[in-house]
């Protein structure tokens, strides 16, 4: 019954890697195409096929779903949100008046949702004579400069001239880059909008005065930290991993990662960008659609209304990219309730020309993604079919979006080209299942510090070197995002030799044994033996505050644990049979507890460098001297996750938790 009972919440969890939302239509598609077929043939003739080859090929050539398949399929078309010049304009008279009241932070709200829903200049003369975007663009521009936003007001301004803002705007714009590039300190580019303005505006006497004033004002430098990656930041934007590590492979453990080097707290160990990342839907008018940095002044894509961006670096990006193929069925694709891991099987293809995903299909060692594990031996036949129709449906869309160079798609039968894209995409929703990461931010109440933070997840990515790392209930690792960038540090010591390990979810402090055992056996299809499950280590909430106190023996190549209290400083090791002094690691670890405290302390006063610098040294005596599970040190390694994520993605909410 058991088992009975693991199958069925392991099909479940499967299921839910394909479509995520319950009003989807594509489960219905799926049961259509079952309920014809009958079980027999699914296990009979289906399951019996061994390639991803056959299987994409199966399901449009059988007797038993074919006409079932291509009648769905049939159906698919453009299903997206357009551009609403009438609401574009609404939204900007709405934000107009919000900033004649000075509520600039919603006038800033209603002009971008402006910007969103315009149509491309002069697509649509009967609002603003087609110029719903560029008077958008100004309006907006003159919010960031009242929130001393200046480089994001400049691109705006930039932006409102190239869309054909009308003549009558123009000397106030060139004057108003002028102060943008002033508080930026570009002294010559200021000077010279300054003398366009002023040619601009002819004789106006009391405009020039202004104007002169203005070009002779002292004003505050703008404070270069505040702007954005596209402007200069420090984000980490290459891939890199540390020397102190490797990879090696081991039946039944596959490939992982190993300490070649002795390994601190704290360190460094990968900052990789994703090989593939998509967004949440929930998401989309948030963050950028294209490097997941929370929006300011969002730009929209020239199409849909359904996606923003935070620059147009991103904006050409993916629209030059990916966007183009996907833009004109995302509401579709959303629609159909598929997981976001099956957007990034579409992605996976949608980033790259068709001419370089058919040089994968021939060798797909071009790409380090193709060689993480699919767990293909593992699947029923059930399990290969919802797949191989999802890859069917995914393989539509880009018939139906011209990504084979036909936008007509009448034919709904691949062609020999078209069935190879469609065993990539059978493999990529395989291998998404047990390799991709969900990229968080951490959001924090206004005014609070990050002890009562959330994570919140904002989409997923797939990192083929971070794929390799092993999962441990008590993980070697913690991990943070900037942007869509995963960062990795050692959240412990390591010697050289040791497994570095990082954490698929469920950690020993928070969830039991039977608990975490469950969860990766139904997500991850694998059972666990860290020694967090061997020894069964108590949770934070059951048990861990009575666990042990234990020192390492002190004979040199001993590491045996000693209970303590002890009666006298001296004892005699079980394990190498000497007596030691304990007092020195008693004295130590002692002192480990009093840095966390002192670390926490650190952290409630938003020190977060100093707790971390606090935190790590304490750390890494703690495992010299003594040996987890130690609540103490397991809250320490929390308070360090939480602190080095602070330097990634962080939101403020606007409420004040009380």
């Amino acid at each position: 019954m058991m088992e009975n009972s693991h199958k069925e919440y392991t099909a479940i969890c499967s299921e839910r890697t394909l479509q995520s939302n319950s009003n989807g239509f594509f489960m219905d598609f799926v049961r259509i195409v079952v309920e014809n077929a009958g079980g027999k043939w699914i296990n009979t003739e289906f399951g019996k096929l061994k390639t991803d080859r056959q299987r994409i090929r199966y399901v449009y050539e059988s007797e038993k779903t074919k006409s079932q398949v291509t009648k769905v399929l049939s159906n698919v078309q453009e299903i997206y949100r357009q551009k609403n010049a009438g609401v574009s304009q609404a939204k900007r008279l709405e934000a107009e008046k919000a900033f004649s009241n000075g509520d600039l932070k919603a006038s800033l709200l209603l002009y971008s949702q402006s910007i969103l829903r315009s149509p491309k200049t002069s697509e649509n003369s009967h609002f603003d004579s087609g110029g719903t975007l560029a008077l958008g663009l100004w309006g907006r521009s003159k919010v960031l400069l009242a929130l001393q936003e200046y480089p994001l007001s400049l691109n705006d301004i930039q932006q409102a001239l190239k869309e054909n803002l009308p003549t009558v705007y123009k000397a106030e714009a060139f004057w108003k880059m002028a102060i943008c590039y002033k508080h930026l300190q570009e002294e010559n580019r200021a000077r010279v909008s300054f003398d366009l303005a002023q040619k601009l505006l002819g004789s106006n006497e009391k405009l020039l005065g202004m104007l002169e004033k203005d070009r002779n004002d002292d004003i505050q430098n703008y404070d270069n930290n505040k702007v954005t990656e596209k402007n200069g930041s420090t984000r980490q934007t290459r891939s890199w991993a540390s020397k102190k590590i490797t990879f090696k492979e081991k039946e039944g453990l596959g490939r992982f990662a190993v300490a070649k080097k002795d390994i601190k707290t704290g360190e460094d160990l990968v900052v990789e960008q994703p090989y593939v990342a998509c967004l949440l839907p929930d998401m989309f008018g948030t963050h950028c659609h294209h490097c997941f940095e929370r929006l300011k002044a969002p730009i929209g894509c020239p199409d849909c209304s359904n996606v923003a961006f935070c620059s147009a670096i991103c904006k050409e990006a993916s629209c030059n990219s990916y966007h183009r193929h996907e833009c004109k069925y995302l509401d579709l694709l959303i629609g159909s309730g598929m997981s976001v891991l099956a957007h990034a099987a579409l992605r996976m293809v949608t980033q790259n020309e068709l001419a370089r995903c058919l040089e994968i299909y021939e060798d797909r060692s071009k790409e380090k993604v193709y060689a993480l594990c699919t767990n293909a031996g593992q699947r029923s036949a059930e399990d290969f079919l919802q797949r191989t129709l999802m890859a069917a449906f995914l393989l539509r869309c880009l018939q139906k979006c011209g990504y084979f160079g036909c936008k007509n798609g009448y034919d709904v039968m691949p062609t020999e080209e078209e069935y190879r894209i469609g065993e990539l995409l059978l493999h990529h929703l395989q291998m998404l299942q047990f390799n991709a990461h969900e990229v968080y931010e951490t959001r924090v109440a206004a005014g609070s510090n990050l002890k009562g933070s959330k994570i919140v997840y904002i989409g997923i990515a797939v990192y083929p070197t971070v794929s390799l790392f092993n999962h441990d209930c008590y993980p070697a690792v913690t991990r943070h995002f900037s942007g869509k960038t995963i960062v990795i540090k050692a959240s412990r010591p390591a010697r050289r030799g040791d497994p570095i390990a990082e954490n698929y979810g469920p950690t020993f402090t928070r969830r039991s044994k039977r608990d975490r055992q469950r969860a990766l056996r139904s997500r991850y299809w694998f059972d666990c033996w860290c020694a967090a499950c061997l020894q069964d280590w108590p949770t934070i909430e059951h048990g861990l505050d009575d666990a042990t106190r234990r020192v390492r023996c002190t004979s040199p190549g001993c590491s045996y644990l000693l209970t303590i209290p002890v009666s006298k400083d001296t004892v005699r090791c079980p394990r190498c049979e000497k007596d030691v002094c304990l007092k020195e690691n008693i004295d130590l670890l002692r002192w480990c507890e009093e840095q966390y405290e002192k670390g926490f302390r650190q952290m409630d006063s938003k020190q977060y460098e100093k707790a971390i610098d606090t935190c790590c040294k304490a750390i890494d005596v703690f495992h010299r001297v003594s040996a987890p599970p130690h609540k103490g040190t397991h809250l320490a390694q929390e308070t360090l996750q939480l602190c080095v994520a602070s330097y990634g993605n962080v939101a403020e909410t606007l409420v004040k938790k009380s």
